[in-house]
């Protein structure tokens, strides 16, 4: 049996970078009110970021034609977020280990690094032209 939904919010935007802070301000609203701390909330947020980011430049190569949407799900249990850009998707294995020495210093390839770090769940779905990656915070309720 599946968990209750509480709430539920889908955006959906243009592959802008403009649009990031009103995501991560929807980002914090939602986290606050179910229920997490500001140290949580900064979690959710940064990783949020990384991901739309992420969809923006490299899912849909800043093609501002494309679509990145984003859905908030809050259950007794946890905050998922759901996004999804109209890229091709990668392989996850072609991923540089950010703790190897050699990468260390490199400009990027920790965002998923970060987000796995930061989310207790991160999973990846490539399918219909798009790729999916669904993140969740567990909510500890009193």
């Amino acid at each position: 049996m599946s968990e209750k939904i509480e709430f539920e919010h889908t955006e959906r935007f243009p592959s802008s970078i403009e649009y990031l802070d009103k995501i991560e301000s929807i980002s914090t609203q939602i986290a606050h009110e179910a229920g997490f701390n500001d140290s949580t909330v900064d979690d959710i947020s940064i990783a949020l970021t990384e991901l739309v980011n992420n969809a923006i430049h490299h899912g849909n190569k800043d093609d501002i034609s494309k679509t990145v949407t984003v859905k908030f799900t809050r259950t007794g249990k946890a905050l998922t977020i759901s996004i999804r850009d109209e890229g091709s998707g990668f392989k996850m294995e072609a991923l540089n280990d950010p703790l190897h020495p050699e990468n260390l210093l490199a400009d990027n390839g920790r965002g998923i690094y970060l987000v796995k770090a930061l989310m207790d769940d991160v999973s990846f779905n490539f399918r219909d032209g798009s790729t999916e990656v669904i993140i969740s915070k567990n909510r500890k309720l009193k």
